[in-house]
């Protein structure tokens, strides 16, 4: 009787550490760090709240992204009555939409530059060089972006490197392109 106690303490003991070394190692499962996003650490121009009166700068731009060669649809009312400006008057963002055709409008109280990234800020989703949205460059991608004057189309002769940091400006079309490499 005393044997078989032993024998089966022993086979207990033995799985239960077999148990635990399987459960220290590493999982096949492998964790998903989350992605970095850009929105994540806004620039303090994305929580200046404004109406449309006694503007110093009253912009157009028009924005097209382009995933893998399909376009997105940037959603009207980006930047208006959102968390951050929503008081009665003050409910817009320096950069927000109206419709969903692409048109961002720049407005500030005071004269000033403003970065494309702000409007990636108050829209909530990630862009620089990285990627955009949840599209990140890598090996099979790349992302490229154009500004387009009036008649012109994409080429090389008017790709900018600087994403995020390009400053925009008033009547110029931007395009976007997350595509295979």
């Amino acid at each position: 009787m005393a044997r078989d106690q032993i024998l089966w303490m022993s086979i207990t003991a033995t799985a239960v550490i077999g148990l635990l070394v399987l459960l220290s190692q590493s999982s096949s499962v492998e964790e998903v760090e989350p992605l970095y996003s850009t929105a994540d650490d806004p620039d303090p121009l994305a929580f200046e709240c404004l109406d449309h009166s006694g503007l110093a700068r009253h912009d157009h731009v028009a924005l097209k992204i382009f995933i893998d060669g399909e376009p997105e649809t940037i959603p009207g009312l980006i930047g208006i009555n959102s968390g951050v400006c929503n008081s009665e008057g003050e409910n817009m963002h320096a950069v927000h939409t109206h419709g969903d055709e692409g048109t961002l409008h720049i407005e500030l109280n005071e004269a000033g530059d403003v970065p494309l990234g702000v409007f990636f800020d108050i829209w909530g989703v990630h862009f620089d060089e990285t990627g955009i949205f949840d599209h990140r460059v890598n090996d099979t991608h790349e992302m490229r972006m154009y500004v387009i004057a009036s008649g012109e189309v994409a080429s090389e002769e008017n790709r900018v490197t600087t994403f995020d940091e390009y400053l925009l400006q008033n009547g110029e079309t931007i395009e976007i392109h997350y595509q295979a490499r």
